[in-house]
């Protein structure tokens, strides 16, 4: 209640108590302490009255915010009855997504998180200053993956931002921009693909990063890979036959504008085509086998690509690969081998090749015990050979979508083209027998 009702509550019973009609005749004669008492005894109505209305008030104060909170429950409803009734539809399957009803329209959300730490030793030669030990951890993905379909289910396409730490433990990593483009599917298999995504090549490349049998692809792959490129693709899957053709930029040339690449692509193409002799298309996705299912496919591919280097020499680049990968009932094994032959006008051809075996044992209900070995032959005057063994375990706590992996690797010749994301770094003279040591937990989700 107001202070100035309050007072005017006061004075006016002040004045009835003194020169009200009949209550006057009833105090006349009356006593100074009688009318205090009397006067008491107003200002204690006064404040059971005021009590009372402020009960009354604070009821219709409450009354009003129910009355609010059912207005916004049913405008929530209503919102939510409108949803429904045009047939959105949104759940959970590996990913979180949302769709309309009638499938023309989907939006297919993942996050991929890889945090790894890493050991390298290397030697020094006698007088080395640098550090033989190094170590730390990285973030080297953190990637938020969109796919889906747009106009209708034939539309389809995917963006892939990784953020993870642009320069890792030992050396940058591979954030920025992975695969964007768009599709369109056809009913008969066949797929056409325009925008960044990675050339069909080498099938350690095409399985994505989180399906990898060990914590990190290997130093083999990085050395000949033609990674991600700007162009188009004609995709087509059969029930044994699948077969993929680029038309590109180049090599690991994603995400560049077209006309600043020195050397300049005057023309490159890339093909693959696989084989499904035993099992499933979807078994080969990885590099595991958490089935008892077996499957064989055989691989092949090659890379071609013409370079107008302007002041520098023209260069021709062809890349030859085959392979094989076997599954087992809780095993599995792969096998390829790369061939390059890089033609540079007035110097002699480099003809680089390498081999990679690599397999994995299940034991118990979630283990897996690893192994790989990697070579290559340079072809060039001075520079060492690649020699790397790899061994290790993964833990699968729920598939490949939360799954802890630690490897060890050794060296087995000088290392000189090391590829920092492996955790490799360069040897110093001929020394040989760095060890890497790395351990990783993975999330999908």
């Amino acid at each position: 209640m107001y202070l100035t009702k309050r007072i005017g509550l006061v004075v006016g019973a002040a004045a009835l108590t003194v020169t009200g009609g009949s209550f006057a005749d009833t105090v006349s004669g009356a006593s100074n302490d009688d009318l205090k008492v009397l006067l008491n005894s107003a200002l204690v109505r006064i404040d059971q009255l005021e009590a009372k209305q402020n009960n009354v008030w604070l009821t219709e104060q409450r009354a009003d915010e129910i009355r609010g909170l059912v207005q916004d429950v049913l405008a929530d409803a209503d919102t939510r009855a409108s949803l429904l009734a045009q047939g959105i539809t949104a759940g959970y399957d590996d990913g979180a997504h949302i769709a309309s009803s009638d499938g023309n329209w989907s939006l297919h959300t993942n996050i991929h998180m890889q945090q790894r730490f890493i050991y390298n030793n290397r030697d020094n030669p006698a007088g080395g200053t640098i550090d033989e030990s190094r170590y730390g951890f990285e973030n080297p993905r953190t990637k938020f993956i969109l796919s889906g379909n747009i106009v209708n289910p034939q539309w389809i396409y995917k963006i892939e931002i990784n953020v993870g730490s642009p320069g890792g433990s030992l050396g940058p990593s591979r954030a920025g921009t992975g695969d964007a483009y768009l599709g369109y599917k056809y009913d008969d298999g066949l797929t056409v693909l325009f925008g960044t995504m990675k050339a069909p090549f080498l099938r350690e490349e095409l399985v994505d990063s989180r399906y990898q049998l060990a914590v990190e692809r290997s130093l083999l792959n990085y050395t000949f890979t033609t990674g991600r490129s700007d162009g188009i693709a004609l995709d087509y899957m059969a029930d044994q036959f699948h077969i993929t053709g680029m038309i590109s930029d180049g090599a690991n040339t994603g995400q560049t504008a077209a006309f600043v690449l020195v050397p300049e692509t005057e023309f490159a193409i890339t093909g693959r085509i696989e084989w499904l002799a035993q099992g499933n298309w979807d078994q080969f996705s990885d590099f595991t086998n958490r089935d008892s299912e077996q499957g064989v496919m055989v691989g092949a591919a090659l890379h071609y690509e013409s370079l107008e280097a302007g002041i520098l020499p023209d260069t021709d680049i062809t890349l030859f690969t085959v392979d094989v990968s076997a599954e087992f009932e809780g095993a599995n094994l792969y096998a390829a081998y790369i061939y390059s032959d890089v033609d540079i006008t007035g110097f002699p051809t480099v003809n680089a090749s390498g081999f990679l075996v690599q397999g994995g044992l299940n034991f118990g209900d979630d283990w897996e015990a690893f192994a790989r070995y990697e070579f290559a032959d340079f072809d060039i005057t001075g520079v060492e050979d690649l020699g790397l063994i790899t061994f290790g375990v993964n833990k699968y706590i729920a598939g490949h979508n939360a799954k802890w992996t630690t490897d060890i690797g050794i060296g087995t010749d000088t290392i000189v083209l090391p590829a920092a994301i492996t955790g490799t770094r360069m040897d110093s003279g001929t020394e040989d027998g760095q060890l890497v040591i790395r351990s990783q937990i993975q999330f999908v989700f």
